[in-house]
């Protein structure tokens, strides 16, 4: 089994975070994780990509070309990089506080899940808790990984001080998937 994963946003909502935290989350579920990251030229609102490929067997090619699942956190991310890949069979999950115009996607993707994870983390007392709260919708959705994974791969990856409210915000990104989409 190989699953491509995509993460999109600007810099500074945690795209290459999340893209860590995911990878470290798959490796400690017995999973074969490679994991590359892209910026764009500017250091903070420019765009930004993770990429994590996950095999049970070693990775010939580490690259993502034809994305499984997708995380869209932003509308330029979605505008760009709907281009740039073949997302024919892609489960795109997307930031609706931050993504109102999906004409770039329709028709194009497998099927489209709507998570207001940036509403969610403000909700919780920390807007720039989005990403996890993707991270927690995406297990949610995809079931490839159990959310103590997850859980311990941010224990490991995030800085103690951010450690208790990313959890809760992955936990709530899980809950708001299991609630309102079941498979």
């Amino acid at each position: 089994m190989r699953t491509e994963i995509m993460i999109s946003g600007s810099g500074g909502q945690g795209v290459v975070l999340s893209g860590a935290v995911l990878s470290q989350a798959f490796m400690l579920g017995g999973y074969e994780v490679a994991s590359t990251y892209t910026y764009g030229p500017e250091a903070r609102l420019g765009s930004s990509r993770s990429e994590v490929v996950v095999s049970d067997e070693p990775i010939d090619y580490p690259k993502v070309s034809k994305p499984d699942y997708w995380m869209a956190m932003n509308q330029a991310s979605l505008n760009t990089f709907s281009k740039r890949f073949d997302i024919s069979k892609t489960i795109l999950l997307v930031d609706i506080s931050n993504i109102k115009f999906m004409d770039a996607v329709k028709g194009r993707v497998k099927r489209i899940f709507e998570i207001p994870a940036t509403d969610i983390a403000e909700s919780i007392g920390s807007r720039i808790a989005a990403n996890m709260v993707m991270l927690g919708a995406f297990v949610g959705i995809s079931g490839l990984i159990k959310l103590d994974d997850l859980i311990n791969g941010m224990k490991e990856i995030v800085r103690k001080e951010f450690i208790e409210v990313n959890i809760k915000a992955a936990e709530k990104g899980y809950e708001e998937a299991k609630v309102n989409f079941s498979k």
